[in-house]
């Protein structure tokens, strides 16, 4: 894709909510499309498709509890604090319905935010992600989230703030790095990061939510990078199963985050299928 848009000049805004500020950008007119993203990123990671469909759309990307532009409890912020900030930023923004569009960990969180305003969605875009709530991480990554060795990588070394480029080619660049690890000095961010990958309240949001989006029949996209070592072809198989009659993009060389690794072939995917 060509030069990368510059994120800063889309409008953004801030809403405090019960005493929570959430950060966003929110550009351009028509339908609205939600974009939630996954951890440890920020709408930022959506720079290339806010900058295509809001040609089109009118294109809202929150930062969720903990990242980005948004607050940071120091403690950091699991699975219930992410939904519930998420459903009341939702309601704040009165929208009558919309296309809404979840990445990673803003599955399970977007996922339990809509669980009762099912209604309000029109169409759903599934990014390497998952919305069982008997997930449970690859048997190599346990190992990240242990007792005390996990305190030490995540939180006190940074460890994803190092790790990022080895997940994420796009990070290899020097201004996407940085960009990403500035996020990341706020040890409220490192303890969100922390808090997510140990599952912390999960299986009590996810349980309802996903018994409520196996109702959906709206149209569905399931966008999926390759390789994903997290959410492997194991969770796409298991959605294709739960959704039949979702349409799938698959994207070699995708990864798990398509939006930065191959934002052209997942900007074109979405300009297809939002309508």
């Amino acid at each position: 894709m060509r030069q990368a848009p510059d994120y800063d000049s889309f409008a953004q805004f801030q809403v405090e909510l019960d005493g929570f500020r959430v950060h966003y950008v929110d550009v351009g007119q028509g339908s609205p499309v939600v974009l939630v993203h996954g951890s440890p990123l920020s709408s930022f990671s959506f720079r290339y498709q806010i900058a295509a469909l809001c040609s089109r759309f009118r294109v809202i990307a929150p930062d969720l509890p903990g990242f980005g532009q948004s607050d940071k409890p120091e403690k950091g912020a699991p699975f219930r604090l992410q939904a519930e900030v998420l459903h009341g930023f939702l309601e704040h923004l009165r929208l009558d319905s919309y296309r809404l569009l979840l990445h990673d960990w803003g599955g399970p969180i977007g996922a339990a935010a809509v669980a009762d305003r099912l209604d309000e969605v029109q169409q759903l875009v599934l990014v390497n992600t998952t919305l069982r709530s008997d997930f449970q991480p690859p048997l190599y990554w346990r190992g990240f989230t242990a007792p005390g060795i996990a305190d030490l990588l995540v939180v006190r070394l940074n460890l994803f703030s190092w790790g990022l480029p080895l997940m994420m080619r796009a990070a290899r660049s020097r201004s996407v790095r940085d960009h990403y690890r500035r996020a990341l000095k706020a040890i409220g961010t490192r303890r969100t990061i922390l808090a997510l990958e140990r599952l912390e309240g999960y299986a009590g949001v996810m349980g309802p939510a996903e018994a409520a989006m196996r109702t959906l029949r709206i149209p569905i996209l399931l966008l999926w990078g390759h390789p994903d070592e997290y959410f492997g072809r194991h969770e796409l198989v298991w959605f294709k199963d739960v959704f039949p009659h979702a349409d799938v993009y698959e994207i070699p060389q995708g990864g798990h985050f398509p939006q930065e690794d191959a934002p052209q072939a997942m900007t074109e995917a979405l300009m297809t299928f939002l309508r």
